[in-house]
């Protein structure tokens, strides 16, 4: 671990934890307040504007961050990503009205797509193989603490203070961030290579969608990973209020404590690979989001409502473990010179695989609210699905390759 934070390379490692504290805490923090936003500013009809205009440009602009990042350099992309990210924060703090909160929260989103997929990108080309896996788990364990506190932190501060503080409240550690990190970064803009459409290319390049070995089936991995994890993650409340009687609080508890799973593993995730191999790590996190996801079925079916906690540590460890494994050899394997183009993929193959698993794994919930047949029926054709997602994971785990040997195209 002390390598991580050794000269110029630790002012990145903690200019990156800082930046990723920010986009867990912001994250977090926005449907707790929500709703003394839309009172103060008198849009309870424009609810929806605190989240569709930041996924859209997070969205839009993800998968042309590392490409440019290749072209401009990591160091001047970023600078754009900081400064829009705290223009946002700026803007939804000022809002008068819930229109322009919306359009703040579209500038936010644009400088956080920038961020997300450059984090990546810094990675790749300022640490060398060996520390990459360790550097992405450590960023994941920057979501512990927002995920244990921030929600409830973000509704004192909207009482106690306003909910503008909340926002503004994060301003300074976005400053902190980019002077520990623009500095330290060395810009290595690559001219030569800068197809704007990079990321898109490798992401949906014939070699991903039929999982070739190598980098292009870790990319597959971590999009089915995703889908794995919160396909069933976004229907666990659900099932524990509406099938099981449980508070929300407890629901939103049992939700949280998948952090502390995915935190403990993801600190092990580098020294278990490099003992037992990528492809078994993989395999090792499906096969614990399966065991988990399954405890939740038997929990809507009458199983003691604490196996849903302890079912959801578990799923945590499995993502956990699986994530930094995964990320980190796309990672090696992106080749110098694309390391931006194939974060931007490696995001991208994140987002679409959240996407795709709460819509899919949403489909049975939908069907039950228009035939009216019980919810807990439906939930278990949900976690079903979710487990399905893991089954697929455990396959394309066996197909990601051991060592880095090969190169993004």
């Amino acid at each position: 671990m002390r390598e991580l934070f050794e000269g110029r390379r630790g002012r990145i490692a903690a200019g990156l934890l800082v930046s990723e504290f920010v986009a867990a805490t912001q994250g977090l923090v926005i449907a707790a307040i929500m709703p003394r936003v839309v009172t103060d500013l008198h849009g309870l009809g424009g609810y929806a504007l605190a989240f569709v205009p930041f996924f859209a440009a997070f969205s839009v602009f993800l998968p042309f961050a590392g490409p440019w990042s290749d072209r401009y350099g990591v160091r001047r992309v970023l600078a754009v990503a900081l400064v829009l990210l705290a223009l946002g924060l700026v803007l939804a703090a000022m809002a008068p009205n819930i229109i322009l909160f919306g359009g703040a929260r579209f500038v936010e989103g644009i400088g956080d797509g920038l961020d997300y997929a450059l984090s990546f990108a810094a990675v790749a080309k300022s640490f060398p193989n060996r520390l990459r896996p360790r550097m992405m788990a450590l960023n994941t364990t920057m979501w512990v603490v927002p995920g244990i506190v921030a929600p409830a932190a973000g509704a004192y501060v909207a009482t106690a203070f306003g909910w503008r503080w909340a926002f503004a409240g994060l301003i300074p550690l976005v400053g902190i961030a980019a002077l520990l990190l623009l500095p330290a970064l060395e810009d290595t803009p690559n001219v030569r290579d800068s197809d704007p459409f990079g990321a898109l290319r490798i992401l949906f390049s014939r070699a991903t969608i039929t999982m070739e070995r190598g980098i292009h089936a870790l990319l597959v991995a971590f999009a089915v990973l995703h889908a794995a994890f919160f396909g069933a993650d976004a229907y666990l409340a659900l099932m524990l209020v509406g099938v099981r009687g449980m508070s929300l609080e407890g629901a939103s508890l049992c939700i949280t404590v998948a952090v502390l799973g995915w935190s403990a593993t993801a600190i092990v995730a580098s020294s278990v690979q490099q003992r037992f191999g990528a492809a078994a790590v993989v395999v090792a996190g499906a096969g614990a989001l399966v065991l988990g996801t399954s405890a939740l079925v038997a929990v809507a079916f009458g199983a003691p409502t604490w196996a849903a906690f302890a079912a959801w540590i578990v799923a945590g460890a499995g993502i956990g473990i699986a994530y930094p494994t995964i990320s980190g050899d796309i990672l090696a394997l992106a080749g110098e010179g694309r390391e931006g183009a194939v974060s931007s993929a490696t995001g991208l193959a994140a987002v679409i695989g959240l996407l795709a698993g709460t819509a899919i794994c949403g489909i049975p919930i939908s069907v039950a609210a228009r035939d009216a047949f019980p919810l807990r029926d439906a939930l278990v054709w949900t976690f079903a699905l979710a487990m399905a997602f893991g089954g697929a994971l455990a396959y394309v785990g066996t197909r990601v390759s051991p060592t880095p040997n090969r190169t993004a195209p």
